[in-house]
């Protein structure tokens, strides 16, 4: 074999090998917390999310979905749209069930990547999503930092929340602060498996109200073209109630479990 065939055939190995490398660079190894990869400029994704929430003190099932379109802008910066519905059965008297289904709102994502998990000493990255439906507009800030360490992948993001609900006769704003902490080994080069923790605080009229737990295991696959990861999230007894909670968790806000599954597509 010539040197120049030789040439040329490492030559397009390595491109196919950098094009599968770019087409996931925004593959997700959890579903609460973030990491810092982005999209490339132009590629686009679609991602569907699906959040059954799960147990209070009474009958509640609740399935959160949304619809996300993602694009890469820049080499370090996405932006993405969603879609936003909820739909809730639950027991609101002795004896009465009822379900209600409604569209949520529309949700815009900016992600901004300043260095990376495996090139740099630690990845880190700013995330920031607006929120507006009906009755509600949400703000959301993060800061990510993930960091890959041969086949362990560490992430952890500190979250902040800012909402405000239009009632008749007052607006009541509600901030939320989370501390979410993942840890997944891989266990080939397209599947992982893991841990995700994460800790929810919610303040209200300038008092804390409650410090909610959730841990549990998840796992994600990455193939080419697209990705899948699911977590399942038990709420585990509480860092703080408030008064009127009766037992160890936190059900006025939450559920005893938690469970979200992302499936991605590149498009």
């Amino acid at each position: 074999m010539s040197v120049r065939r030789t040439f040329a055939l490492l030559s397009a190995a390595l491109a196919i090998f950098s094009g599968a490398s770019v087409a996931h660079a925004n593959e997700r190894h959890f579903t609460y917390t973030y990491e810092t990869g982005v999209l490339p400029p132009g590629v686009k994704e679609l991602e569907i999310w699906t959040t059954p929430r799960i147990g209070k003190d009474d009958y509640f099932v609740r399935f959160d979905q949304r619809m996300e379109f993602e694009v890469g802008v820049t080499d370090n910066l996405m932006t993405s749209l969603y879609l936003n519905a909820k739909a809730v059965t639950a027991d609101v008297a002795p004896g009465v069930r009822e379900s209600t289904y409604e569209f949520d709102g529309v949700s815009s994502e900016w992600k901004y990547k300043l260095s990376d998990p495996v090139a740099d000493a630690i990845g880190l990255g700013f995330y920031g999503e607006f929120t507006g439906s009906t009755n509600e507009v949400e703000i959301e800030a993060k800061i990510l930092a993930d960091k890959q360490i041969g086949n362990l992948l560490f992430a952890g993001n500190l979250v902040f929340e800012q909402e405000w609900e239009f009632e008749p006769e007052e607006t009541e704003a509600e901030q939320v602060v989370d501390l979410d902490f993942a840890a997944a080994y891989a266990l080939s080069p397209g599947v992982r498996i893991g841990v995700e923790v994460r800790n929810t605080n919610e303040i209200a009229e300038g008092e804390w109200e409650h410090s909610a737990l959730f841990a549990g295991p998840v796992v994600s696959y990455v193939a080419d073209g697209w990705w899948v990861a699911a977590t399942l999230m038990p709420q585990l007894p509480a860092l703080k109630k408030s008064d009127e909670e009766t037992g160890s968790r936190v059900l006025s806000a939450h559920e005893k479990l938690e469970a979200r599954l992302l499936l991605s597509f590149q498009i």
